[in-house]
């Protein structure tokens, strides 16, 4: 089994300041105004937002999306062969039970039977 990189939590804090959400118009020369932020005095400084630490997150939200999948199709592989040996068991059949998973049939020669794609299946 492969090991699981656990996403380590970064901690964020606030930019706080004397007036948050202030700002002083500037006139300019072709008669637009330019809102420059006039916020007092800075009190806590804040986490920095950059594009650095926002790729730390999607990189992080991609590899949970792919553990999540590889996870999705470890239970249904689980519970296929599951649902084969209790249909096994309660049909008395003990001999000639044969488990093998695979995704697709790229590295089979299906001579009979038929590829169920969405249960994974080969049914012969």
């Amino acid at each position: 089994m492969k090991n699981i990189e656990v996403y380590e939590k970064q901690t964020w804090q606030d930019r706080i300041t004397e007036r948050p959400g202030t700002f002083r118009e500037v006139q300019n020369q072709d008669g637009s105004i330019t809102h420059i932020p006039d916020e007092g005095e800075v009190l806590e400084e804040g986490s920095p937002f950059s594009a650095n630490r926002m790729n730390y997150i999607e990189g992080g939200i991609y590899k949970s999306s792919i553990q999540a999948k590889t996870n999705k199709d470890d239970i249904t592989s689980l519970a296929v062969e599951v649902a084969i040996l209790k249909n096994a068991s309660l049909n008395n059949i003990t001999h000639n039970i044969f488990i093998v998973n695979f995704t697709n049939l790229d590295s089979i020669e299906l001579n009979h039977g038929v590829y169920d794609s969405l249960g994974k299946r080969l049914v012969i």
